[in-house]
């Protein structure tokens, strides 16, 4: 694909996530970026560290040369999406070469081929650091806790959905989105807490609208995923698009107005102290010019009674400077 000139056409879907036959074909090359470590080091922390010119280099010289992608949303999912395949491929190389039983020393000696020795030292003192192996204890907890298998394998939930609504002329729900990605061909669930997980949201959907049902029966949602709705969409994003919302205001859209209007707050306190500052300062330079014209007129054996500055009348009421 590098060396033609031909490039593949991306198919989107309102909520800014690959569809269609090409998003295989997207998903597999971001696969084969994140792979290559001459894109992306090992050696940084987490994606967040690694630089934006390295991001920007690849999506101009490498994405945009095989696929037509001009949308900076587009651009978000697939930086997003090549963050995530990045991290997964960092643990498996570590998997693959470190050995728990050796030194660092002797890990460090015993790098990838592909990798050069002082990134992947930087990598090994990294990953057996106290903070990251504390975040890869919590990781493996939060892991233990995913026992509702899907059955879509490699297709992404967006690319279901696309082809379900193609074929039925009609929008799927998220509920009805988690029933189909969580059932056998023979209409039974994966496993008992895939049906009374179902069963909550059914239940919960008798009094409050789709989104509210999902957070309550699943948790708070996550920045970047939706549950029923995939990768690439945020919280903000779905808050009364269901089938099954209703006009109230949800907690989801109480929580981000409530951050936005503390953040206003403290925007507003800041700027009243600013004030206050520059007030407090304007009074002390006063409190100078009536000193220095003073001393002026005194240097120059003027007569004029002394006038008192705020200060003088706080300190002593109605006296002179002797």
């Amino acid at each position: 694909m590098t060396d033609s000139s031909t490039r593949i056409l991306t198919q989107w879907n309102k909520n800014n996530q690959p569809v269609g036959d090409s998003s295989s074909l997207l998903a597999g090359f971001l696969g084969q970026v994140a792979s290559n470590f001459g894109n992306f080091p090992v050696l940084y922390e987490n994606w967040s560290q690694v630089p934006e010119q390295y991001k920007n280099n690849v999506y101009l010289n490498t994405i945009q040369a095989n696929f037509v992608v001009n949308d900076d949303k587009h651009k978000q999912y697939i930086l997003r999406s090549l963050g995530n395949k990045w991290k997964d491929k960092r643990c498996r190389l570590f998997d693959k070469y470190h050995n728990w039983e050796l030194s660092v020393e002797e890990n460090i000696q015993n790098h990838p081929p592909h990798i050069p020795q002082d990134h992947w030292a930087i990598f090994v003192r990294y990953k057996r650091s106290a903070k990251a192996m504390d975040i890869a204890n919590k990781n493996a907890a939060n892991r233990a806790k995913l026992v509702i298998p899907h059955i879509l394998g490699s297709k992404t939930l967006a690319r279901k959905r696309d082809e379900l609504e193609t074929i039925h002329g009609r929008e799927f729900s998220r509920a009805e989105m988690y029933q189909l990605s969580h059932k056998k061909p023979d209409g039974t669930f994966v496993n008992e807490e895939a049906r009374e997980l179902h069963e909550k949201l059914q239940e919960q959907m008798q009094n409050c609208s789709e989104n509210e049902a999902f957070m309550r029966v699943c948790g708070k949602e996550h920045p970047g995923y939706v549950r029923g709705m995939g990768l690439g969409v945020s919280p903000s994003q779905i808050v009364g698009s269901s089938s099954g919302a209703t006009s109230s205001t949800t907690s989801i859209e109480s929580n981000e107005r409530m951050e936005q209007m503390q953040a206003e707050i403290e925007s507003l306190k800041a700027q009243v102290a600013e004030i206050d500052s520059l007030k407090a300062q304007v009074t002390e330079v006063d409190v100078l010019k009536q000193q220095i014209a003073f001393l002026m007129q005194r240097a120059k054996g003027d007569e004029t009674p002394y006038l008192e500055s705020p200060i003088n009348k706080r300190s002593s009421e109605g006296s002179h400077m002797p």
